[in-house]
């Protein structure tokens, strides 16, 4: 009796098991949609670059998008485009003075407010500005609203890549440029949500090295915890042009990977926490690369740890490229940095369901669009699995560095609803993951 008991308690518990597999969906993946053509709103090679940008911003009363495009006498454009019940449609199209590897962004405040932001840089009589614009736009009619300000602040020449950052409680949003070389800089300033006021200075951090491809996360108190690659000229790393070991054909080196704690967005004074140091092994022909503006992401979690989802390529004597996921507390010390617990060469993006899971969305670029997405097999969202594949197109090719996805970073609203961006051609293209109620109660 006591056999059969015990035996009918396994087989349950196995028939149990197999039935929970069995009604986990988990994760849906919709189809792709092209917004360019399904607005008129064509896109060019202008802003792609980069990665960090927030291009996809998720509220309760639509998802809106923003991205660069080119008219006549190649004029570069803005292009703002709401989806609402899966139907996008065009709301703005101006002319902007943004070029190269400048981008228009998109975030929303505490309110769900949407605002399109600008961060462009100019010349005035051989002196560096930030020529600086934020729309408003109304959540019901879809006017657009703007405000416009040219802060000085000029340390050389800058190279785009800006980073535009949500300080909700604050009641702010800050833009941080990087540029120079040796030494670099970093320089920010703010518009004031209340007041719809840029701030008319830049407060500029002097850096012994630039720093670009930056995510930044404002800390609720006044300070800003800002991640960035240190992207300097290969001379000033010590490497030749004609060196054999240098990677690609590029004038510069993207070696390390640096925190930056702000405390005071009204002060320059900072302090750094190495997630990466470049180790350069000229003997052995091993030369560091670091990449996490389109091979990784940075990522607040809702217990306020940071991810840092990047590759580090012929680092620490060691050749070959691999992913890592680096972590730092909520006190922005670092306690982990290890390999991935899986390899690919994709986009990786991160995001954290309501219950707490965290999740990998993978992309493979210049390949037929395939998304993976990875759901964490533990608590602090370091091993995972994956849940869910699918082939969105056999003809289209996600570009470098193009997948973006709303997230808190820009200030979109916490559901279990993942709007994803990508580029490619002429084209943007959009699709959504959903989390199933059985996968977001695990």
């Amino acid at each position: 009796m006591c056999r059969r008991t015990f035996g009918a308690a396994i087989l349950w518990c196995w028939l149990s098991a197999v039935v929970v597999h069995a009604e986990e969906p988990a994760v849906v993946i919709s189809d792709l949609v092209d917004l360019s053509a399904a607005c008129d709103a064509g896109t060019s090679e202008r802003g792609v670059h980069g990665g960090t940008q927030s291009r996809i911003c998720r509220t309760s009363h639509g998802t809106y998008v923003a991205y660069l495009g080119e008219v006549a006498e190649k004029q570069a454009v803005i292009h703002l485009i709401r989806i609402r019940d899966g139907r996008p449609e065009r709301l703005l199209t101006v002319p902007t003075a943004l070029t190269g590897s400048d981008s228009v962004q998109v975030v929303c405040d505490a309110d769900e407010e949407v605002y399109v932001v600008a961060p462009a840089v100019e010349s005035v009589d051989g002196k560096e500005r930030a020529s600086l614009s934020a729309r408003h736009v109304d959540r019901t009619s879809g006017a657009v609203v703007e405000y416009r300000a040219s802060v000085p602040f000029g340390r050389g020449r800058n190279y785009g890549y800006s980073s535009v950052f949500v300080d909700a409680p604050g009641r702010k949003i800050g833009v941080v440029y990087g540029g120079g070389d040796a030494p670099g800089y970093l320089a920010w300033t703010r518009f004031e949500l209340a007041e719809k006021r840029w701030a008319t200075e830049m407060i500029v951090a002097d850096l012994p090295f630039r720093h670009c491809y930056m995510y930044g996360f404002a800390d609720g108190a006044g300070g800003l915890a800002l991640l960035a690659e240190r992207d300097i000229r290969i001379e000033t790393a010590g490497v030749a042009p004609t060196d054999p070991h240098r990677q690609g054909k590029a004038d510069y080196v993207w070696d390390e990977l640096r925190l930056f704690n702000i405390p005071d967005l009204g002060r320059p004074e900072h302090a750094t926490v190495d997630v990466e140091v470049a180790v350069y092994d000229k003997e052995a022909g091993l030369y560091p690369t670091v990449q996490n503006n389109y091979g990784g992401d940075a990522y607040v979690d809702a217990q306020g740890r940071m991810h840092v989802l990047y590759m580090s390529t012929d680092n620490n004597h060691r050749p070959g490229s691999f992913n890592r996921h680096a972590i730092l507390d909520a006190q922005r010390r670092l306690v982990r940095n290890e390999l991935m617990s899986f390899q690919s060469s994709s986009t990786l993006r991160m995001f954290q369901s309501t219950a707490g899971r965290h999740y990998l969305v993978a992309m493979p670029y210049d390949q037929p669009a395939l998304v993976q997405v990875w759901g964490a097999a533990d608590a602090e969202g370091v091993r995972y699995e994956l849940l869910a594949e699918k082939r969105l197109s056999d003809e289209v090719k996600p570009t470098y560095a193009g997948l973006a996805l709303s997230c808190p970073r820009n200030g979109s609203i916490r559901d279990d609803h993942f709007d994803c961006l990508f580029p490619s051609g002429r084209s943007y293209y959009h699709f959504r993951i959903d989390l199933t109620s059985r996968d977001r109660g695990r």
